[in-house]
């Protein structure tokens, strides 16, 4: 009991210093993550490894704000280290966006939900149902399948990726110059190259440096996803279009058989996006 109300009061003075940092959060968008994160047990089911961490991620952030590169498991915790990266890639995001970021996620999910179905409050807000996901950490993810890595990151490696997430693309060039193949790396935990991540967390600099030294605009994860379908999902239409005009394959299937058009829930870039 101490140890979880230790972890509860720590984790609760640094939501006060990060509100301070922030500003406060309107209390109806609060209200509505709330009602998220209370959903979104009764949709585990639907979840696979790499949206399970996304929402990892961006719970932690609304949560605690950035993750400190430096509060990060020992190298050798894999699956921590795994779930603590899903929060890392978060950057500099404010905990405002990543609620909101976790609400439009959910309802990509579940269309059919409504948090305002809930009673209002005096406050003029949703009244708080005790979320299952606990006040310290989500028990849902604690059942996130975190693949055990088929190889490990050479040092190098981790220099790439860690560029790439800082827009470092004089980093990158520089390890590039070293090595040709470290283009098309892959990540230990979700197999993803360099262009998919940058794609997904919306590195416009790094994607365009990517293309330009040639990296494969078609490379997939282990779901089968290529660049278009991240650019399609996270609705990044100049992404997208970069890689269209670098020969990026609008009819590429993932793992579910969905083309990027199928993936996107944004009218106008989805018929951009259609074959």
């Amino acid at each position: 009991m101490f140890v979880v109300w230790a972890v509860s009061f720590i984790q609760g003075e640094r939501k006060k210093e990060i509100d301070r940092e922030e500003g406060p959060i309107d209390p109806l968008l609060e209200a509505k993550f709330d009602a998220a994160a209370t959903r979104l047990p009764g949709l585990r089911l639907q979840l696979d490894q790499k949206t399970g961490l996304k929402f990892y991620g961006l719970y932690k952030q609304a949560i605690l704000g950035p993750a400190d590169p430096k509060d990060g498991p020992y190298w050798y915790e894999t699956q921590a280290r795994t779930k603590f990266n899903a929060w890392l890639t978060n950057g500099k995001m404010s905990r405002a966006e990543a609620m909101e970021k976790y609400i439009e996620m959910l309802l990509q999910i579940d269309p059919e939900w409504d948090p305002s179905a809930q009673t209002v409050g005096k406050g003029g807000g949703w009244n708080k149902v005790p979320s299952a996901m606990g006040v310290i950490e989500p028990e849902m993810f604690d059942d996130i399948v975190v693949y055990k890595p088929t190889r490990l990151e050479t040092e190098k490696e981790k220099e790439w990726f860690a560029a790439m997430r800082a827009n470092d693309t004089t980093t990158m060039k520089r390890l590039l110059e070293e090595d040709r193949n470290i283009l098309e790396a892959k990540d230990e935990n979700l197999a993803m190259t360099a262009l998919l991540w940058a794609t997904d967390l919306g590195c416009d600099p790094v994607v365009r440096f990517l293309i330009d030294e040639g990296a494969d605009v078609n490379a997939v994860d282990n779901c089968l996803q290529t660049p278009l379908h991240f650019a399609a999902q996270c609705h990044r239409p100049l992404l997208a279009e970069i890689l269209i005009q670098a020969g990026a394959d609008k009819a590429a299937l993932d793992a579910d058989g969905l083309t990027p058009a199928e993936c996107c829930d944004d009218t106008e870039l989805r018929s951009a996006l259609t074959p």
